[in-house]
């Protein structure tokens, strides 16, 4: 559309003049009889008109009114020479032109092929179609730009980005020795000495939210074991030791306010729980620590213990939270040790075990 460079009134003006072409003999024939019979043979308007002006002249001095009436035939004859004139001018102008008439038709089937295609009746519609396609295409001349603008900065920020990650992946890399170092030692302490541990790091193919380093974290208890990653080797117990020596490491820089921990001493025994509640006790001076627990060694730890129960009413069982005071724990404590009939040596052990919290 753009090449066929439309014109508003273009279509009126060719099919008019398509029109004049295509009847050039029978207007040209029609303007030379009206010029005959105006000014070209003794009886045209204009000789008449010429005979009536001077016939007019010479009784103007006789009859004094014709006057007027000459001058107007005079004014009549003047109009019709210049109307004869102007006939003269355009027969001359019309013209059977084969070149030209070819050069219309093609320029009028080119009009009407777009006006098909776009379907529309006309010129002005079709310059209006032209101007949106035109729109669109300067968006999309806008679009390309925007889009090397967007990839410039795509390719900025991911060049950012992999810096950062990489500098990310060195810290790691840089505190895993540490990590792992002090996770045995907890881990020795909690009555796994053989116990090996390791981070292995892996790099993604892409950016995720932390980073391009796939973290796994690998265990063996057993000396000379083969080392796998925790879910496929660690047992409910050494996976509850495993994630208390990491939580304990965590307290020391991670700011939390409360860690809450429910029932990570499952499947240890007395030992190591008492053990294992030492560590949350230790935890607890740089944050609050909430602890459930069914152990007596690591309940009693705690500076704080509350007794959670159920009871059951008309329809509904209902879970109630009680503080505990002195006397409350100690009971609760040795009933943890011996069950529901407390005897004098269970509460004797609980009273030491809450001594012992104590020292």
């Amino acid at each position: 559309m753009e090449k066929a460079k439309l014109n508003e009134g273009e279509q009126v003006a060719l099919e008019n003049e398509q029109k004049q072409l295509n009847h050039a003999e029978e207007i040209q024939r029609n303007l030379s009889s009206i010029f005959n019979l105006i000014s070209e043979n003794p009886e045209s308007v204009i000789s008449n008109l010429n005979e009536s002006l001077k016939a007019a002249n010479q009784i103007v001095k006789y009859l004094s009114n014709i006057e007027t009436l000459a001058n107007r035939i005079e004014s009549t004859y003047i109009e019709i020479k210049d109307v004869a004139a102007e006939i003269e001018r355009l027969a001359g102008k019309v013209q059977f032109d084969p070149d030209r008439f070819e050069q219309v038709n093609e320029r009028l089937n080119l009009i009407y092929a777009l006006q098909q295609k776009h379907r529309v009746n006309s010129v002005e519609e079709l310059i209006e179609i032209r101007k949106e396609l035109q729109d669109k295409l300067n968006d999309i001349e806008s679009f390309d730009d925007r889009l090397k603008e967007l990839q410039a900065n795509f390719d900025k920020l991911q060049k950012e980005l992999t810096s950062l990650a990489a500098k990310l992946t060195k810290r790691r890399k840089d505190a895993f020795p540490g990590i792992e170092n002090y996770v045995i030692s907890q881990l020795n302490l909690l009555g796994m000495p053989n116990a090996v541990f390791k981070i292995s790091v892996e790099e993604y193919d892409d950016f995720r939210l932390n980073g391009k380093d796939k973290i796994d974290f690998l265990f063996s208890a057993n000396k000379n074991g083969n080392i796998q990653d925790i879910a496929k080797v660690a047992s409910g117990g050494e996976i509850s030791r495993l994630m208390l020596s990491i939580k304990s490491l965590l307290s020391q820089s991670s700011g939390l306010p409360t860690i809450i921990f429910d029932e990570i001493d499952t499947g240890v025994s007395g030992e190591i729980a008492d053990k294992m509640g030492g560590i949350m006790l230790k935890m607890s001076e740089n944050m609050q620590v909430l602890n459930i627990t069914h152990l007596p060694q690591v309940a009693a730890k705690g500076n704080t213990h509350f007794l959670v129960y159920k009871n059951e009413e008309t329809e509904t069982t209902v879970t109630q939270i009680k503080k505990l005071n002195k006397e409350e724990r100690l009971n609760e404590i040795a009933k943890m040790l011996s069950g529901e009939n407390l005897s004098p040596q269970a509460l004797e052990n609980a009273k030491v075990l809450l001594e012992n919290q104590l020292n």
